[in-house]
């Protein structure tokens, strides 16, 4: 808390600045100190007339300081310096509630089973209250526009993604269905590693080195996946025929419909 230029604290600006260090709004010092909005409202903008007697503006300076990181006492101290002899002259002040809740040695403490029910029973009537009006006067932090935008923008592109992954898969499948079961011959060109997968998990040729000469012949497939380390081979699969050559590892696919070069499907085979 910083003096002005005559000495004095500004009490309202010192609670309202340490509460905007803290990053926190009006609702959530209400929640936590249990002053009324309003009140919290009063008491950064010094004003004292919308405010209870002054022993609770003590107690409200001492409660919010606090929780800020203020030295609460040295707000009550100022308070009283500048408005002290004023408010107490407006009224008689309230009897201080810490005070008055102390028992007298040996007097057994009241029951609280009628001050809780009547306490559950004030905090339902001012849900429904809240309910009914639309919340208290601070409006509930909004998730920044930008962040909104493009949080909607991912969740948008991950629903297309799985979109077009299932009409991908569907296309797979209805041309799969479509599909000619043809035969297959590979021959090597030269020495290569070769993984031929019928379908898409029975292996043909799992990971074996061919010589060149070789010749190797399948039937009755829809299709097949051809997978090269470096080398050539001559493909056939049905009525298309191709020589593929490459410098390193590739993967291809034939089936009744040619043959075509597909993404690299790794080491593993199938």
């Amino acid at each position: 808390m910083t003096p002005d230029g005559t000495g004095r604290i500004e009490i309202g600006a010192a609670l309202r600045d340490a509460r905007r260090r803290y990053g926190m709004d009006v609702r959530e010092v209400e929640d936590r100190t249990k002053i009324r909005a309003k009140y919290i409202r009063a008491l950064e903008n010094e004003d004292w007339e919308t405010l209870p007697a002054p022993a609770y503006i003590r107690g409200f300076l001492r409660t919010y300081g606090s929780m800020v990181g203020l030295d609460g006492e040295m707000l009550v101290d100022e308070f009283r310096r500048r408005y002290g002899s004023e408010a107490e002259a407006s009224g008689p002040a309230p009897p201080d509630p810490i005070l008055t809740g102390r028992r007298r040695p040996g007097e057994r403490p009241p029951s609280r089973g009628p001050l809780i029910l009547a306490v559950l029973a004030g905090i339902v009537v001012l849900l429904l209250l809240l309910s009914l009006l639309g919340g208290s006067d601070d409006p509930a932090p909004e998730e920044p526009r930008g962040q909104g935008q493009a949080k909607q923008a991912r969740a948008a592109q991950r629903k297309a993604d799985r979109q077009a992954e299932q009409r991908r898969k569907a296309r797979k499948k209805a041309e799969a269905n479509r599909l000619q079961k043809v035969d297959a011959t590979l021959k090597p060109l030269s020495t290569v590693a070769v993984c031929l997968v019928a379908g898409s998990d029975t292996a043909l040729i799992d990971n074996q080195v061919l010589l060149e000469g070789a010749k190797e012949q399948f039937g009755a497939e829809k299709r097949y996946r051809l997978t090269l380390g470096p080398g050539a081979v001559k493909f056939v699969v049905g009525d298309t025929e191709k020589k593929l050559e490459v410098a390193e590892n590739a993967s291809f696919e034939g089936d009744s419909k040619g043959i075509r070069e597909i993404t690299y499907r790794g080491p593993e085979c199938p």
